[in-house]
């Protein structure tokens, strides 16, 4: 008779080498004359999860709870499993119930507060990860959830504050130098410098997990200065998501004859948007589950010119294939406000607005390309409502919108605000972002203007809408958009503009500080754009006081757009293969015998 405990000690053997299949091989033996040993169910729902089969994984998963339900462990891993599997309400109920079970369990506490951040429920993620931080050996992961909880409620600092005290007990951990480096771009107080070395830290990190002389790809020679250039996008955003509207646009205008963009999907889901790009490159790649090296092979294979990042340090990016040199070339772009920091990424799309020659090239890792006059080419998600009256006609009060993230609204943004709408009487702001679902948002931003004398009656706060047309038809509500600072919008800015609604807008010395101003001026209304605070107040003010000017914006801001530099595709895209053909040639140049 076959020993049972000793072959579930060899399958947990084998799983902590990494070597699943020999696990579930030795584990479908045992089954096979022990179906109800609650143990090895668990260690194969867990080698199923860890191959990324959930759909198997929940199987074992749910026998491990039926027969051992007070097993916390087991229902947290039975929890994931529904979460993966499309049942997610009941996935939550299960991880509650895991935290209930075993309350020192680490493991449970934090896959809740993970599973809280995936469902936007922020303010009871920030307990939950309070918590875990007080349990026996914390995991990184629960200091950098925490700190994307509370970055997304607006409450950057502390979320710096979080991850800087806590680099020291972590101090290689990816996630947290990533945090340190991203979260920074929202707080009101960093200097250049200071972004660009935490940039300059993280890239070092990541450039340290690839090869030291990793393969490199043919290098081109003067014979290929002016073929079609293979161009490889790298993004786990290509679906309907904001980086779509600036990358379309590019892939319809393009000529295929001078360059072929091929995409690399670093995500699992597709929609309707990711078949229309596909369609529109020469191929499509699924990078979801293959590592770095693996992605950076295939590029290597399929004879790239140009590897282009679309994520930069954003969350899901995969960036750090850059690293691996997987073309002669590698540039960061769009996606990103900020310099990687990546010494093997060689370049980095701006323009002269965002990135002024000269103190901006010292700040960044990359030689900057600047792709003048605006390095973005807008699209619209959907045909756009039709551009509405001004709210209830020129007595109405004035209404101040900002449909930016909540992670940008800075202290320094809602003193700003604050100081507008007790300058305009009977004037409202209304707020409308994701993160204002949440309760714990709301209460937030409500104590910050109720501390700078101004009513949180004033202040309307509506999360997301479900459908594009309902989210552009909010603007109908707002005569005057409002910009956060230091960290710009920019498919805000964009939509806003088409909706015939006018940004105001305070420019600083970085590019994420930059970018609205860019979008102005490529529309031809920089009168928009303040330098200081008191500008940015002056601005607001005086055009809330001038309803003539606010009836001409709103008739026609969408028509400037429409025939700006911002929204030719066809023109951008000329400039866009002129810049891209410029440094491949240099390159092939460079090569001649």
């Amino acid at each position: 008779m076959k020993n049972p405990e000793q072959m579930l000690k060899q399958a947990y053997a084998a799983a902590n080498q990494g070597n699943l299949q020999l696990a579930l091989l030795l584990l479908g033996e045992l089954f096979s004359f022990m179906p109800h040993m609650p143990r090895a169910r668990h260690l194969a729902a867990a080698c199923h999860m860890r191959r990324g089969d959930f759909q198997q994984a929940i199987v074992h998963a749910k026998l491990a709870v039926e027969l051992e339900p007070r097993n916390y462990s087991s229902r947290g891993l039975y929890g994931i499993c529904l979460i993966n599997t499309g049942s997610p309400d009941e996935g939550l109920a299960q991880l509650r119930v895991a935290c209930q079970l075993g309350p020192t369990d680490t493991f449970s506490w934090n896959n809740l507060g993970a599973t809280l951040n995936d469902r936007q429920q922020y303010g009871e993620a920030i307990e939950v990860f309070q918590k875990t931080l007080t349990l026996s050996q914390p995991p990184a992961q629960a200091v950098n959830g925490l700190a994307w909880a509370l970055l997304n409620v607006g409450r950057a600092a502390e979320a710096i504050a979080l991850v800087d005290s806590n680099l020291p007990k972590y101090p290689n951990d990816l996630m947290l130098i990533r945090a340190a480096a991203r979260d920074r771009l929202y707080a009101d107080g960093p200097a250049p410098t200071e972004l660009a070395a935490a940039h300059r830290r993280l890239g070092d990190l990541l450039q340290s997990f690839a090869p030291r002389s990793p393969a490199l790809p043919k290098p081109p020679t003067p014979a290929d200065a002016d073929r079609t250039l293979r161009v490889g996008l790298i993004s786990p955003d290509l679906y309907g998501h904001s980086v779509s509207r600036f990358i379309e646009p590019l892939l319809h205008a393009t000529d295929r004859s001078k360059i072929n963009f091929a995409l690399y999907a670093c995500q699992s889901y597709r929609d309707e948007i990711s078949g229309v790009m596909e369609q529109a490159s020469a191929f499509w790649y699924d990078a979801s589950s293959q590592s770095d090296a693996v992605v950076a092979a295939a590029m290597r294979e399929h004879g790239l010119d140009i590897a282009i990042d679309l994520a930069g340090h954003m969350p899901n990016s995969r960036v750090e294939i850059l690293a691996h040199r997987p073309a002669p070339i590698t540039i960061s772009y769009l996606g990103y406000p900020h310099s990687t920091g990546i010494p093997r990424v060689d370049y980095r799309i701006v323009d002269s607005y965002t990135d002024p020659v000269g103190a901006a090239d010292q700040w960044a890792t990359e030689k900057l390309l600047r792709l003048d006059p605006c390095f973005l080419c807008f699209g619209p998600a959907i045909m756009p409502p039709p551009v509405a009256d001004l709210p209830e006609g020129d007595a109405s009060p004035i209404c101040f919108g900002s449909f930016n993230a909540v992670a940008k609204y800075s202290p320094e943004t809602i003193a700003m605000w604050a100081e507008i709408l007790k300058a305009v009487p009977d004037s409202t702001l209304l707020l409308k972002s994701y993160s204002l679902a949440d309760t714990a948002a709301r209460t937030h931003l409500g104590t910050q203007f109720s501390s700078r004398g101004v009513d949180p009656m004033r202040v309307e706060m509506i999360g997301q809408t479900p459908r594009t047309y309902d989210h552009l038809s909010a603007y109908h509500r707002v005569h005057i958009a409002l910009d956060s600072y230091p960290y710009h919008g920019t498919t805000t800015t964009c939509e806003a503009l088409m909706m015939g609604v006018p940004v105001v807008t305070r420019i600083g010395e970085t590019h994420h500080a930059r970018v609205s101003g860019s979008l102005l001026t490529s529309v031809g209304v920089p009168e928009l754009i303040a330098t200081d605070h008191a500008g940015y107040v002056r601005i607001a003010t005086e055009l809330a006081r001038d309803r003539s000017r606010l009836r001409q914006y709103r008739l026609g801001l969408r028509e400037k757009l429409g025939q700006s530099p911002l929204t030719q595709a066809q023109g951008f895209a000329e400039r866009f293969e002129s810049l891209l053909r410029s440094v491949w040639r240099e390159r092939c140049l460079a090569n001649r015998d």
